[in-house]
């Protein structure tokens, strides 16, 4: 596969590649797919191929042109060549929408709506069930309401989850903020993306140590669920340079920069990002521009050691909270 992504292939020759990989994968028994349709008219067999992993292959789907025609010729000519041409085949593919949303430049938003009925959706309320369930396993009897966790509305976790982390950040009539939407807002961007790998991971920072109890009403204290954000941080921006490398040498920059232009918000002048990197950043959900004002979320602030210029930290939080439902 990696001697055709170093080749400037158009869509028409990726077509060709997908097609040939799809037969490879039967041991070249077939010519064609007409000619495999047929044979599995003839035994009264249907067959699907599965196609996953390919951010792992097209890590520059926003600026390689090559990569962006191969998304293209797989998501929509060749899965719509089977649907039109052959009856006994069929083709799922999973693939992150960033990737798609870079590559199908024109009428993208049919394409969206075509799928969108079978897209993988996490949202913060199956975060906070992930949360529930893992607790519940290392904690039996932990959760204690009567509906099962599966099915539970928002309130009712919430509920439970007090015992976890608390009411607010301090104490339940402080001016602190919600416990469990501020950890969901700060595990995510500002696309309000959250993986169930930074809830897991939160889970494992926050209680890796036990720290001074200053509530008696729950188990994980506010210092160690601030730590924790931290040190996802890390772990997430590694992950996110691995799986989008056009964001890796925006981020070198940023992370290089000296001590005195760290500050957030910062400015358009101040790290000279050019257009195209503004958009990349935004559309993945790294940046926010508000009234002039550039802003990082939480999730990668911490990696890329930004702080905040005095009354930041709430706009922040505030901009985070908007995605978070």
């Amino acid at each position: 596969m990696l001697e055709f992504v170093r080749k400037d292939n158009d869509q028409l020759g990726w077509r060709r590649v997908w097609e040939k990989m799809i037969l490879d994968s039967l041991s070249n028994i077939y010519q064609s797919l007409g000619e495999l349709d047929k044979d599995l008219q003839n035994n009264e067999l249907k067959m699907v191929f599965l196609i996953d992993g390919l951010e792992e292959i097209f890590s520059r789907t926003i600026t390689s042109e090559t990569e962006k025609n191969a998304i293209v010729a797989l998501c929509r000519d060749v899965i719509n060549d089977i649907k039109i041409r052959y009856h006994n085949l069929g083709m799922m593919v999973f693939l992150r929408k960033d990737m798609v949303r870079d590559s199908i430049t024109v009428n993208f938003e049919h394409f969206n709506s075509l799928y969108s009925p079978v897209e993988l959706r996490w949202s913060s309320t199956e975060a906070l069930r992930l949360v529930i369930w893992m607790v519940n396993q290392a904690v039996p009897g932990f959760y204690q309401e009567e509906a099962g966790i599966e099915m539970a509305p928002r309130e009712v976790m919430d509920r439970s989850l007090h015992k976890l982390w608390g009411v607010k950040l301090g104490k339940p009539t402080s001016n602190e903020a919600n416990s469990s939407r501020w950890i969901l807002a700060a595990l995510s961007d500002f696309n309000g993306q959250l993986q169930a790998r930074d809830i897991i991971r939160f889970l494992e920072k926050a209680t890796v140590t036990i720290g001074k109890t200053i509530y008696d009403d729950r188990f994980l204290m506010p210092a160690e669920i601030k730590s924790a954000v931290s040190d996802c941080s890390y772990d997430k921006i590694s992950e996110i340079r691995q799986e989008i490398k056009a964001l890796d040498p925006i981020f070198d920059r940023l992370e290089n920069a000296s001590e005195d232009k760290k500050i957030l918000p910062f400015y358009n002048d101040t790290f000279n990002l050019s257009q195209t990197e503004e958009k990349v950043m935004k559309q993945e959900g790294y940046l926010r521009i508000e009234n002039d004002k550039y802003y990082l979320p939480e999730i990668i602030r911490h990696a890329l050691n930004f702080k905040y210029e005095r009354g930041a930290r709430p706009k922040v939080l505030s901009l985070l909270l908007k995605k978070e439902k």
